[in-house]
């Protein structure tokens, strides 16, 4: 049976440093920079699921992260102020001890990613609203 993924999306480049971007964009050397990044950028996804989150890395050979809504803990979104500008941010998933089981940079809309694993189980909503404050 085939899953909709509600959420699934790659970190993105120029929003996330419009600067740097275009910095390399002007340059002969930044071109193969860009293409760089793009892959980088492109290797990366983070899907969320009525039922699971996977992060998926690797172009080649694949990395799979996978969670059960049910299981997470903790959502944690950080934003630079660029970041808040752009509405770009990292997000950080965890689900037991002190260290993120799922961590990825420079996601579109890191909020939205937040509120549906809240509102499919994951996540305690109290948890949410201290990493807000």
């Amino acid at each position: 049976m085939s899953e909709q993924w509600l959420y699934d999306r790659h970190p993105v480049m120029a929003r996330a440093n419009p600067l740097l971007f275009l910095l390399l964009l002007i340059s002969i050397v930044g071109i193969i920079g860009i293409l760089v990044w793009w892959v980088k950028c492109k290797s990366e996804r983070l899907a969320i699921s009525d039922s699971e989150i996977l992060l998926e890395r690797g172009l080649l050979s694949k990395q799979r992260t996978q969670l059960w809504l049910a299981s997470i803990r903790t959502v944690r979104v950080t934003q630079t102020m660029w970041q808040r500008l752009f509405n770009v941010g990292n997000i950080e998933v965890f689900s037991a001890g002190d260290y993120a089981e799922i961590a990825i940079r420079n996601m579109p809309d890191p909020n939205r990613a937040r509120a549906l694993v809240a509102a499919r189980g994951g996540a305690n909503p109290a948890s949410l609203a201290q990493e807000e404050e």
